[in-house]
């Protein structure tokens, strides 16, 4: 048997529906806690909105419901409930944006400690700048359908689908805030009987098989593997752990792509596994640009002997002989974004360093800006961090 719904407890009363006088509903559903009045037309079942418990206490919804049925009793059309006349109101009044909303939200939460951590609130803020702000940030807060949060998970379900997954639950809790405000009927970003039915069950989201990486521990102790640096295949291993750039990319490096004075690498379009059609520049550190100096020129190509390039797949090999370990070249730019997650890099600044896209496509459109002066300071700090247990010198 249902309880029977008061004043004392009518806030705290578990999940379900509940009879709260005539006529009138009381709906709790997770942190969505609100009136319906339920009646008759032409044999049809209607359920009207009365309002949240935010707007609305349970005195007033009954009064509500009982004006309701005298109006229903004499035929009249139902007048303006009391969330119709609060929704007016509001109506006149200036809508948040969802970004507006979202970002007071977060802070409130913050301010409640709901977060497990800092590190939780920081991804947060960074989760949304990258992913969900470029889609949905400008619409108005009581606009926010379905549809919306669909549109923000959808492109990285598959390719990104932890950052999704992380994305979806903090949706679902500041949405949870604008129906308690009184902004949604229904928080759209549910998963169960919601997106359930629309994005494909985490569990069947195939996984990106992922390069072994070197934690940055290993990776700091290992570096004398790498030293003196006194020939080629020490020298490629080291500038491209120090760039976070794949081995494509930087075994092929030829001098004339190098701009000392501005300290800036510039890939050209043809070695962009992205396929841009325009430079990816990459900003030099004071032990890459130490490491290049110390290189004498035998050619056009910075890397080989004799204009010669030997096999991204033999120098896989040997790196895993000079350390013992089964990490690949691929995984240092694993160990860099590990790193850079860890130290609350910006997620749009850490995509940039690895010359990944970010955003959906309208976003990009946007940030034309690769982000140069913003990536320097980062890139030197992890050129630091590399080798902040061997002593800075001469290669």
């Amino acid at each position: 048997m249902k309880a029977k719904v008061t004043l004392k407890n009518y806030l705290t009363l578990p999940d379900g529906f509940y009879t709260a006088a005539p006529n009138l509903l009381y709906v709790v559903r997770g942190n969505t806690r609100r009136f319906v009045f339920r009646y008759m037309v032409d044999g049809k079942r209607r359920d009207k909105s009365i309002g949240p418990v935010s707007k609305v206490d349970l005195t007033q919804a009954k009064s509500t419901a009982k004006e309701f049925l005298g109006r229903l009793a004499s035929g009249l059309p139902l007048t303006q409930s009391t969330k119709e006349r609060l929704a007016e109101e509001y109506s006149r009044a200036e809508v948040p944006s969802f970004k507006s909303f979202a970002e007071q939200t977060i802070e409130k939460i913050k301010e409640v400690k709901r977060w497990r951590s800092n590190k939780t609130y920081t991804n947060t803020v960074q989760y949304f700048n990258s992913y969900v702000y470029p889609v949905i940030g400008n619409k108005r807060i009581d606009e926010i359908k379905r549809a919306d949060v669909v549109a923000v998970l959808e492109p990285i379900w598959s390719a990104k689908n932890q950052t999704a997954l992380k994305i979806r639950t903090r949706l679902e809790s500041i949405l949870a805030y604008a129906v308690n405000e009184g902004y949604l009927e229904f928080n759209c970003a549910l998963w169960k009987g919601n997106l359930d039915q629309y994005l494909p069950p985490p569990s069947k989201v195939s996984t990106v098989k992922h390069h072994i990486s070197m934690p940055l521990e290993e990776l700091q102790e290992k570096l004398k593997c790498f030293l003196p640096a006194n020939n080629r295949t020490r020298q490629l291993i080291l500038f491209t752990i120090l760039t976070a750039c794949r081995v494509g990319e930087t075994a092929g490096a030829k001098w004339s792509e190098f701009n000392f004075e501005e300290r800036v690498w510039s890939i050209p379009p043809e070695r962009r596994k992205d396929s841009k059609p325009y430079p990816h520049r990459v900003p030099l550190s004071d032990q890459v640009v130490e490491l290049l100096n110390s290189i004498e020129r035998k050619g056009e190509y910075v890397f080989a002997v004799r204009d010669t390039l030997g096999s991204k797949y033999s120098l896989s090999v040997l790196l895993k002989r000079m350390t013992g370990t089964t990490a690949t070249m691929h995984g240092f730019r694993s160990t860099f974004r590990d790193w850079a997650a860890e130290n609350e890099i910006n997620d749009s600044v850490a995509e940039k360093c690895l010359m990944h896209s970010v955003g959906n496509a309208v976003f990009q459109a946007y940030q034309r800006s690769d982000l140069l002066e913003l990536r320097r300071p980062v890139m030197q700090a992890w050129a630091d961090t590399v080798f902040a247990l061997q002593p800075f010198r001469k290669f």
